[in-house]
């Protein structure tokens, strides 16, 4: 039977290929049509029509598939660039926040540092000032920022001698232990700040900022650091390390009596002089020697 209905004769003849048979042919490959009186028959080979379409549809699905998986992997691409580094970059600067906040701030300094200093080569290379990088834009990299400056602030605010106390009331729930630090301590302070406030008016915070650098800079150079700023005010540090601290028959922390120790004390007695000298002699404060 050919499409369900018609017989074909028994001695019908192919004349474009006497050789072929059509019991080589599957039913919907062929199309039979006879006359009303039954007195001819006609034979239709749609096999090449039958497989282009077979052929048409396999490309199809395999563009559809193929189209898919591109689709896929973009949207796989996007996500990863905009969405999971992103977080993961968040999560490890967090981690190394909690593992060492002085650490943060060292890093965005150092960041701040390195766009001034590509800005300057720039400008003396007498070219076009170019705009920031397009995933500078991105919401999740001013996060990131964000997170690296509340690290710094909580490095800032709470200075060197607490830092072991943020990292482990962030590493720990419920926040961390307390800890006692053996330190030098010492206090810097602007004399005459009040009549310089009224003085200098809104530039006051300009010749803080002036100071505070020479101040920030020699301690760090000594090997100590600026614990807090309140003010007109300095609180700098020299920490001692934990092996060179050791407790008395009292039960109180001393330090131990080796030269490292001394060294750390000398050092704190030289950036204070350091510090007076550096002032006397900054060219940047000299402008302000005409309002005394």
């Amino acid at each position: 039977y050919i499409n369900g209905s018609m017989t074909i004769p028994k001695d019908y003849k192919i004349f474009n290929d006497p050789s072929t048979k059509l019991d080589d042919f599957r039913g919907y490959e062929l199309e039979l049509v006879k006359t009303e009186k039954g007195g001819a028959v006609a034979v239709f080979d749609f096999t090449y029509t039958v497989r282009l379409t077979a052929g048409l549809g396999i490309a199809r699905t395999i563009f559809v598939c193929c189209v898919l998986g591109l689709g896929a992997i973009f949207f796989s691409r996007d996500a990863t660039f905009l969405v999971i580094r992103p977080i993961e970059g968040m999560i490890s600067k967090v981690n190394r926040i909690a593992k060492n906040p002085l650490e943060a701030a060292q890093e965005e300094e150092n960041e701040a540092l390195a766009y001034e200093r590509a800005m300057m080569k720039m400008k003396k290379n007498h070219k076009k000032l170019r705009k920031r990088p397009k995933n500078m834009e991105y919401e999740t990299v001013k996060i990131e920022q964000t997170i690296i400056k509340i690290g710094a602030l909580l490095a800032i605010g709470f200075g060197e001698a607490g830092a072991k106390i943020i990292a482990d009331s962030m590493a720990k729930e419920g926040g961390g232990s307390n800890n006692k630090v053996v330190a030098i301590f010492g206090f810097c302070d602007i004399r005459n700040f009040t009549d310089a406030t009224e003085v200098l008016q809104e530039e006051v915070m300009l010749f803080v900022n002036e100071v505070a650098d020479i101040v920030h800079s020699v301690v760090d150079w000594y090997s100590g650091a600026a614990n807090k700023n309140i003010g007109d005010a300095f609180l700098l540090v020299w920490k001692f390390n934990a092996e060179d601290v050791e407790e008395n028959d009292k039960g109180e922390l001393v330090t131990k009596k080796n030269g490292r120790n001394a060294q750390y004390a000398d050092m704190s007695v030289v950036s204070f002089l350091k510090i007076i000298a550096e002032i006397r002699k900054s060219h940047k404060l000299e402008k302000y020697s005409h309002n005394e």
